[in-house]
Order: structure tokens, then C-alpha cells, then sequence
């Protein structure tokens, strides 16, 4: 508290050598002060004025000394001055009556050091105050001029605490149809939301609130006042508004398209304006160049998207509204689509569709949500309403050379099958089984497998494993992938079953464990999850194998998590649960995955003992506009939480996926949005190429 131009301190005594004496003790304690003394109350409030002190001392046992004169000179200042008086005798009635009338404390010439004390603390008090003054002006400038940016802002904003909105700009309320502000405020946020999509937009607000939220949009329906739907995309932020957690949210302002006019020219001839999916040619030059590379994982699929019996919806719209309804439909269509799909109009009420998903039952799952979705869905068309149902027809695209004409050919024939059958149905081709079986025609797989298991041509994939409700790092699923003779990867669904029906997947996987255990030694990840095969489940000698490897690197157990597969683990329960004891015993973790797909998959959650299980990636499917299937995931979700297991969702492609995800409960997710923000690839440097039966 030492100041080298001095404290300014007033003392209001008619005696010099109180002055002195306070002077004298303050300078004592390391206090450079200015002290003036005042001995006249008339003369207080100019002296105060002209001085500005921190602090006044009285000394109030002087004769003819009008104390509330006094204290009504310095409290009426903003701030008010700290005031001590000071007496000859300090007791407790004489601090309450002196702090009732507005003084800080007592204090007594005769006690130097509580003296010095309480002028110390005054002093640091009256600065602090000073300061948090300052900031709190700051703040409130710093808030007014966030409002005065928010008012003018072109981007609809809304801010939004525990549900209920507290702020809206002229953008937002133009955006929702609304004329003033008041008609807003206070009232429920999602009621400007349709009903399909409140549980995801409940769990990312949830999510962003804890500060999970990603910096990825939302693609949600808003209703406007008049009854108008709007597609709207939205982004969150959690802002702190008058001290309290709050959430924002922004619809970007549509910027103009830049570029030369012949861009934008050549942008609108590559697009049917009515629906704003690709033209038949552009959509073939663009499914060309895409089939030029491999996919990245998972699998790719032509989806061949046909409405069943349209001359009767033709009938009830009239010849003007079917185009209309086109248009209708293609909004839906879009509501299903991820970003990496394309999307053209073929002709007339034909669509066709690009799909890269995790399998080709995720792929299934989709066409199914894109069937129900029409299905239940009432058109209305210039006030004229009408329903109608479609057909999807799929074919798997494989590494075989097949051109696109005759890709699209299966795809149509699938989809030609399909409303044969009375439409309003999923039809995958029948070629595709055997397509795969030519694709992986044993006699070409079997010795490419051996060659590439004695030459340590396999590596390890790891894909990320994120945590809606904690911090978690380094948590991996382990993917792998062959490399063939020219240096190029090939993906487990065309080296794995041949694999599989030749006897060699469980070398795969011993190669695959040797290479995690490395991995693990070397990188010293939280958590790595290794699946096993049948194979490797049936082997009795598998425990006492991966234990000798153990000990030889010295891995820590726990950082080791096998999964076996729900259609596995129900085949053969008795092996699964005799293994996952096996394995708990020597401290490994284990899990289940793809649980959703069997018959009743909760009722093995309690046979197999078991750290983790994974719900199937099918299942997230338009998981956040199904409300049956948000009840499954649910249900097992709750069944796992009371049996102590922690729940990973597999192959979330999407925000809208995660956020519903985090309003479910769901603790861990995988896949695609977690995926593009990080892939650790693995050749296992120093791991044993040759993986013993």
C-alpha cells in the first residue's frame, strides 16, 4: 500500500498534534501520506471536494463536534469515503453505535498497530472498489456495445437461457415473422422449431452450455409466425450474459455467391432449379470423378429413388402442383442426405443418389428412413394435400470394374423390382451377394492374404473415440487394412471373408494384437479397442498367447479392450462370456459391438460380462427424426447404465446424430464426425510379421 506521492487523508481535529500523531503512526507503517486537517464541519465538504481523499479520520471526542454534519458531507460522495473515528477508548457499544451511524471502524492512539491495520485495510478496500468500479463500467459499456453490434447485426441472433429466450435481434425477429421484440422474450426457444427436430437441437444447446459443442451447424426447420416453414442453418455459442451461462444462436447471413458471372452461370446450368440437386449430366460427371478414388472406409452405394404411382398424386394436385411437389419431395430427400452424398435429378420424378456409409446395412437403415419419411408425410400444394410413398432401389458399388451405366442399371432394376412388388419398399439388388462373391473369389484372396501376412504388409487404422459427457484422450477404435502388391490399401470387407471361410482370420487377428500391443507400448494411448472373430473367439488358446505377449512388452492390461461382435457373441455365449472372463482376469477390458442388430440384444448385455458396449451404427441412421429408434437406444442405453457399462454409438456421420446422442444419455460416439478431426495410422514398426495359428 505505499504510494510515493502520498495518500491524501483528511483529520478533522482542532488539535495539530492529532495530525502529527496519525501522521507519524501511518509513516510508521510504511504509508506515504498527505494529511490535511480540517477543524471546522463547515469546512469538511470543501476540503473533501478539493482533496479527494481516500480516507477521513475523526476524532470524535473533541468538544462541539457535529458528527452528523460530518458524515453527511462525505456519504453523500459516490463512492462514499471509508470513515474511521478515532477515541480514547475503543469498546463494542462505541464500534456499533460509530459503524450504525456510517463509520467503518474505532480505533485508539494508544493501540498503534490495530490503528495502522484498519487504515490498511480501508485504504486497500477503497482501491479495490475503485477498480471493480471501473470494470463493472467497462463491462456494462463492453454489454452495450455487444447489444448496439447484436441490434445491427445481419445474422439472426437469439440468446437463450435455460430454454427461454432473453434476446433477439431485428434480423431474428424479421427471419420468424415476428414485429417486435416483446413478442419473443420470455417464451419458450423450441417453440419456433418443428417437433422432429427438438431432440437434436435440445442436445447440442445441452452440449454447448458444457462447453462440448463443436463449431459444427445444425440443419433444423423453423415455423414462422404465419405458419411458413423455413430450413435454416444454425450455429452455437455459449456466451455469459449478466453473469449467467447462456447460449447463441446465429442463422449466418446469405452471402452473395462470388466469383465471375460465368461462374455463377455455370453454377446454375449445373443445377435443376426446382429442386437444387445436380442435372442427369452433371450428376453422372460428378459420381465419374468420385468413383475415380477409392472410399475412404466403409462402403459406397447407388440408390435409385423412384415415388410410387405419381399419376394418381398427379390427379390430386393437378398438372401445375406436380412441380411443386417435386420440390416438396426433394426437401425431404435433403433432410436425409450427408454432405459427402450426391444427389441428382435423373428425370422427371427419378432421383439418384451417391451413398458412402459405414455398411451396407447403415446404407439400408438410410433408404428405410428415406421410405418412412415420405410415408408419413402429408404434401400440400397450393392448398391441395396429398401423400404418396416411394421405392428405393440399391446397389452396392464394389472394386470390380463395372462402368456407372451399369451401376445405375442395377440400381434401376432394384428400384423396378421393388414397385412390382407393390413399392413402398427397399429393394437391394439381387446381384450384389453374388458381385461380393466374385469380388472375393477365394482362389485370387487366399494367397494374397498368406503373402501379405508372411511379408508384414498389414496396418493398423485408429480411429478416434470421443466423449460427449468428459475429457478423453487417446481413446481408439482399431481398424486395419491390407496392403496389396502395389502399395495400395484394400479394406477389410474384401480381404475379411475370404479370410474367414480359408482359416486365416485368426492369423489376421493375432497380427492385428501384436500390432496393438506395440502400439500401445510405444504411444501409450488411455484405451485401444480390438475386435476378435469367431475365430478367435472359439480358440482356447488365445488367453495363454496374448498373456506370453503381454509380459514380453510389458503393456498395462487396461489399456486393451476386445469386442466381439453381437451376432458372435450370440452364437456362441457360452465361449464369449468363458473368454471375457479369461481376458477381465488378466486385466483386460472387453466389450460387445454392434448391439441392436439381434433379436434381443439387452438380455445379452446381462449374460456377458462386459466394460463397454457399442450400439450399431444402422441404428443412427435418421436417428434424429425417428422417435422409435431414439426409444431403442434409450432402452439399451439404461439397461447398460444399471449394469455398470459405459455405452459407445458407432458410425455418427453427423452434428445432428451427436446432439442427439448427448440429449440420450450416450456417454462415447465414433465415426465419421469424430473421424475427420483426426486418424492415426499405424504400420506397427518392429511387430512380428509372421501371426501363428
Amino acid at each position: 500500500m505505499r504510494d510515493a506521492v502520498g495518500v491524501p487523508l483528511i483529520v478533522v481535529s482542532r488539535l495539530d498534534d492529532n495530525l502529527a500523531a496519525i501522521n507519524g503512526v501511518l509513516r510508521e507503517a510504511g504509508h506515504a501520506v498527505h494529511c490535511t486537517r480540517v477543524d471546522e464541519p463547515a469546512a469538511l465538504e470543501e476540503a473533501v471536494a478539493e482533496q479527494q481523499p481516500e480516507l477521513v479520520l475523526i476524532f470524535a471526542d473533541e468538544p462541539d463536534l457535529d458528527l452528523t454534519g460530518l458524515s453527511g458531507a462525505i456519504f453523500r460522495r459516490n463512492p462514499p469515503i471509508p470513515v474511521v473515528i478515532v477515541r480514547q477508548q475503543v469498546t463494542e457499544r462505541g464500534i456499533a453505535e460509530a459503524i450504525a451511524a456510517g463509520a467503518r471502524d474505532v480505533v485508539s492512539l494508544a493501540f498503534r498497530g490495530r490503528l495502522q491495520a484498519v487504515v490498511e485495510r480501508e485504504l486497500r478496500a477503497r482501491r479495490l472498489q475503485s477498480a471493480l468500479d471501473g470494470v463493472l463500467s467497462s463491462a456494462s459499456q463492453y454489454q452495450q456495445e455487444l447489444r448496439n453490434l447484436m441490434q445491427g447485426a445481419t445474422e439472426a441472433i437469439a440468446d437463450v437461457q435455460e430454454g427461454i429466450v432473453i434476446a433477439a435481434n431485428p434480423a431474428w425477429l424479421a427471419l420468424f415473422g415476428l414485429d417486435q421484440e416483446q413478442d419473443l422474450l420470455g417464451q419458450p426457444f423450441m417453440d419456433q422449431f418443428g417437433d422432429k427436430d427438438l431432440p437434436s437441437l435440445k442436445g447440442a444447446m445441452q452440449a454447448c452450455l458444457k462447453g462440448k459443442w463443436t463449431d459444427a451447424s445444425l440443419q433444423v426447420t423453423g415455423q414462422r409466425r404465419d405458419g411458413g416453414m423455413l430450413g435454416l442453418e444454425l450455429r452455437l455459442e455459449q456466451v455469459t450474459v449478466e453473469g449467467e451461462a447462456a447460449v447463441r444462436v446465429i442463422v449466418p447471413a446469405e452471402r452473395p455467391a462470388a466469383g465471375p458471372a460465368e461462374d455463377l452461370v455455370e453454377q446454375a446450368l449445373c443445377k435443376d432449379p426446382s429442386t437444387g440437386f445436380l442435372l442427369r449430366h452433371h450428376f453422372l460427371e460428378q459420381v465419374e470423378e468420385r468413383l475415380q478414388s477409392p472410399v475412404a472406409g466403409g462402403v459406397r452405394a447407388m440408390a435409385y429413388f423412384r415415388p410410387d404411382h405419381f399419376s394418381r398424386v398427379h390427379r390430386d394436385v393437378g398438372l401445375l402442383g406436380t412441380e411443386a411437389l417435386i420440390m416438396r419431395l426433394a426437401e425431404q430427400l435433403r433432410e436425409l442426405l450427408q454432405p459427402s452424398d450426391v444427389c441428382g435429378r435423373f428425370g422427371g420424378t427419378i432421383f439418384a443418389m451417391l451413398i458412402e456409409r459405414g455398411t451396407m446395412n447403415d446404407v439400408e437403415a438410410w433408404a428405410e428412413q428415406v421410405r418412412k419419411a415420405v410415408a408419413g408425410r402429408v404434401f400440400e400444394v397450393d392448398r391441395q394435400s396429398t401423400s404418396l410413398t416411394c421405392t428405393v432401389g440399391l446397389t452396392e458399388i464394389g472394386s470390380e470394374s463395372a462402368s456407372l451405366a451399369e451401376i445405375l442399371t442395377v440400381a434401376e432394376k432394384a428400384c423396378r423390382s421393388g414397385r412390382d412388388a407393390g413399392g413402398n419398399r427397399v429393394e437391394l439388388c439381387d446381384s450384389t451377394s453374388a458381385t461380393q462373391k466374385v469380388r472375393l473369389s477365394d482362389a485370387t484372396w487366399v494367397p494374397r492374404i498368406r503373402a501379405a501376412l508372411m511379408q508384414n504388409r498389414f496396418r493398423l487404422v485408429h480411429q478416434p473415440i470421443a466423449s460427449l459427457t468428459e475429457e478423453v484422450q487417446g481413446m481408439f477404435d482399431t481398424l486395419v487394412r491390407m496392403v496389396d502388391e502395389e502399395g495400395n490399401q484394400v479394406l477389410p470387407g474384401e480381404f475379411v471373408p475370404p479370410a474367414e471361410r480359408a482359416g486365416l482370420i485368426k492369423s489376421v487377428d493375432r497380427w492385428v494384437i501384436g500390432a496393438s500391443l506395440s502400439f500401445c507400448a510405444t504411444k501409450q494411448p488411455t484405451l485401444v479397442f480390438v475386435r476378435l472373430s469367431r475365430d478367435s473367439v472359439l480358440d482356447e488358446t488365445l488367453p495363454e498367447w496374448l498373456l506370453a505377449r503381454l509380459r514380453s512388452l510389458k503393456v498395462p492390461a487396461q489399456r486393451l479392450c476386445f469386442q466381439v461382435s453381437e451376432e458372435v457373441a450370440g452364437a456362441h455365449l457360452k465361449q464369449t462370456r468363458d473368454l471375457s472372463g479369461k481376458l477381465a482376469a488378466a486385466g483386460f477390458l472387453f466389450a460387445v459391438d454392434h448391439i441392436g442388430t439381434g433379436r434381443d440384444s439387452a438380455q445379452l448385455l446381462h449374460h456377458i460380462p462386459m466394460q463397454f458396449m457399442k450400439i450399431d451404427g444402422s441404428l443412427m441412421q435418421g436417428l434424429n427424426r425417428d422417435p422409435d429408434q431414439q426409444r431403442r437406444v434409450t432402452q439399451l442405453s439404461q439397461v447398460a447404465k444399471k449394469l455398470g457399462i459405459r455405452t459407445v454409438a458407432e458410425r455418427v456421420e453427423d452434428a445432428k446424430t451427436m446432439a442427439v446422442l448427448w440429449q440420450l444419455g450416450i456417454a462415447y460416439f465414433q465415426g465419421h464426425f469424430v473421424q475427420t478431426r483426426g486418424v492415426v495410422l499405424e504400420s506397427a514398426p518392429g511387430h512380428e510379421s509372421r501371426a501363428t495359428g
